[in-house]
């Protein structure tokens, strides 16, 4: 039986009777009780809106056979020209849909007199004792019982007796972006309340989005399993909540960004919302474009303090120099990731290991000489060997030369055999290290040289092997759309190795579109959150798939399927395609011959390995 949810619109009821029908009618302290005539009953706007239609049909079906087993709750309103009906369901909506269903005129109902905020009341109750309630509609009767009848979360629990964290869980729901909600709501299965939930916490609506993409397809394809709870609450923790106290700004800081204040009032900051961000730690960044935001204006103020003291800022070229030297021994400035083994007579217990940021805490390094920047804005510090030197050799890190001397005095010949020893041990590994470099230059420029002369070779059009063996390569980063082109490929199974032996097969045409298929694979699918509201593809430059469409109807145009300037291209009947032909290798005494349509054959010997015989087709091969 399908657990779907169905948003359903107001039923078809029966036309309006001039007056109410009422029989068997009984008045209790509970209200009226009668049957009351269908037509003269109308639906809430505060009730339920998504309904499991194969249930309602099950109930519609026994209805009618058995009639309506427990009465539904009415109460009166007031007949407008637009509705018309004097009385509005409270509770038993599905009952009411189901008798229309049925066909019977008439329904068994209790009618009170209630206020609004009393029948919303009855309605969140209501929905709360049935066996499917969805965790948004509840949040959003919650929230309907706070806005407009002046509940609060504790008065709510204590009415709905609930605890006062269960209350706030659910109204965070309400956070969710309209295209969150919607998934939410459609698809309850891979996107559990919980999820949901997770995602809710996030401020921006726009991250909302790219974190519900990213749980249910953590590798971007439509085949994905959706994250684990534990998985996607380690996800969003990673991505989207982020440390303060690793803060590089000042938190306390007002004026860094104007706009976004202090870190420490924000409500965006965990700890001032801990029933919402309960078992998060109070100094964690919801918002990780502020967050981003902040860190960039934190070192763009960082860089103009230094150019104001005459503290040189190395960029560019400048830069990558300065990054190419700092972990070397004997450069005249280091970082805080400089290794600890280029410094001078460290000591034994150290074990070579580790950098400077491991032995030396910011208020124990020298003062900064110079910053270099790195292609993401962020300012490293540079400090001057010399200082560093004496910084560490305080710490005891290293030793200073009087330091080394006297305890190699102290403990005689084993001391000195022991230094002797490590001088040795970090000379060794310094010249590793610079044989390792010159050799992974030499294999550089060998693996350079040796695809220049293949590129130049394939000036005029690479061979076939070549074209194949690209194909393959790039198996390892891309899928081949054998999904969404099902006509496409003569495959029999989806694995790797069953896509590269196809590739082996096929001709010299056909390859070059298997690469431009690997490439342009990702943008035929479109989802339902590529579209906006009016079921256009929402126009976001920012988007991969939308870039990848633009890019397809410029390539329709090249080709010359798409000249008239429209967004889509014209249908047309699809063309027979040229399937290359498969034999199996004739005897050594049969002679070759090529295809009666000029095709390439592909010969398969009995150990399946494959051979190709050039036909009339004139490519490479």
């Amino acid at each position: 039986m399908s657990n779907e949810l169905t948003v359903l619109s107001a039923p078809q009821v029966p036309a309006h009777t001039d007056q109410p029908i009422v029989v068997d009618e009984l008045v209790t302290n509970s209200g009226t009780f009668g049957h009351y005539a269908i037509a003269d009953i109308r639906i809430s706007k505060t009730n339920r809106k998504r309904f499991n239609l194969v249930k309602l049909n099950e109930l519609a079906a026994s209805i009618k056979a058995k009639g309506v087993a427990q009465p539904i709750l009415i109460r009166p309103v007031t007949p407008t020209e637009e509705e018309p009906q004097s009385y509005e369901v409270v509770a038993g909506e599905r009952r009411y849909r189901a008798s229309i269903i049925a066909g019977i005129p008439v329904i068994p109902a209790m009618c009170r007199v209630l206020s609004d905020m009393e029948a919303l009341e009855l309605q969140i109750l209501e929905n709360l004792q049935r066996d499917d309630p969805h965790p948004l509609e509840e949040a959003e009767g919650y929230e309907r019982l706070m806005m407009k009848h002046g509940y609060n979360a504790d008065q709510l629990a204590e009415k709905l007796d609930k605890s006062r964290s269960y209350i706030y869980g659910r109204l965070k729901l309400c956070a969710l972006n309209l295209d969150v909600r919607e998934q939410f709501l459609d698809n309850q299965e891979h996107l559990p309340a919980s999820t949901a939930l997770l995602i809710a916490r996030i401020p921006v609506a726009s991250l909302q989005s790219q974190a519900v993409r990213e749980i249910l397809r953590p590798n971007g394809l439509p085949t994905d399993d959706p994250m684990s709870f534990r998985k996607a609450k380690q996800w969003i923790q990673d991505k989207y909540m982020l440390d303060l106290k690793k803060a590089v700004f000042v938190i306390k800081d007002a004026k860094l960004l104007p706009d976004a204040g202090s870190c420490v009032a924000c409500p965006k900051r965990a700890g001032n919302q801990p029933v919402v961000f309960e078992g998060i730690h109070a100094d964690t960044c919801t918002d990780p474009d502020c967050f981003q935001e902040k860190t960039a204006a934190h070192y763009i103020k960082l860089a103009g303090q230094a150019k104001k003291q005459g503290i040189p800022v190395h960029e560019g070229e400048d830069a990558s120099e300065v990054w190419s030297v700092i972990y070397r021994r004997g450069s005249t400035l280091v970082g805080s990731d400089t290794p600890i083994y280029t410094f001078d007579r460290v000591t034994p217990g150290t074990g070579m290991a580790g950098y400077v940021r491991n032995y030396l805490k910011k208020d124990q390094r020298p003062p900064v000489v110079a910053y270099v920047k790195g292609s993401d804005g962020v300012l490293e510090e540079l400090y001057d060997r010399d200082g560093t030197q004496l910084a560490l050799e305080a710490v005891g890190t290293c030793e200073s030369e009087a330091t080394r001397e006297a305890r190699t005095a102290a403990d005689g010949d084993a001391t000195t055999a022991s230094i002797k020893k490590q001088t040795q041990s970090e000379q060794a590994r310094i010249a590793t290290e610079a044989a390792q470099a010159e050799r992974a230059e030499q294999l550089t420029t060998e693996r350079v040289n040796l695809y220049k002369k293949v590129r130049a070779a394939g000036a005029n059009g690479f061979q076939l092997g070549t074209l194949r063996e690209v194909a393959k390569q790039m198996l390892n980063e891309y899928s081949l759309p054998d999904d969404l082109l099902t006509d496409t490929y003569a495959l029999t199974e989806r694995a790797d190795a069953a896509v590269r032996a196809y590739i082996d097969q096929v001709s010299y045409s056909e390859v070059q579109q298997i690469i431009v298929d690997l490439v342009c694979g990702n943008w035929l699918c479109v989802e339902h959150w590529h579209l906006d509201e009016d079921g256009e593809l929402e126009e976001d430059q920012d988007d991969d798939n939308f870039k990848g469409y633009q890019t397809l109807l410029r390539m329709a145009k090249h080709e010359g399927v798409l000249n008239d300037g429209s967004a889509t291209p014209p249908a047309a009947e699809p063309e027979e395609v040229q399937r290359t032909k498969i034999t199996l290798k004739p005897k050594a005494d049969q002679p070759t011959e090529p295809s009666a349509d000029g095709q390439p054959i592909i010969k398969i010997k009995k150990n399946r390995a494959l051979s190709i015989a050039t036909a009339a087709e004139g490519m490479p091969t």
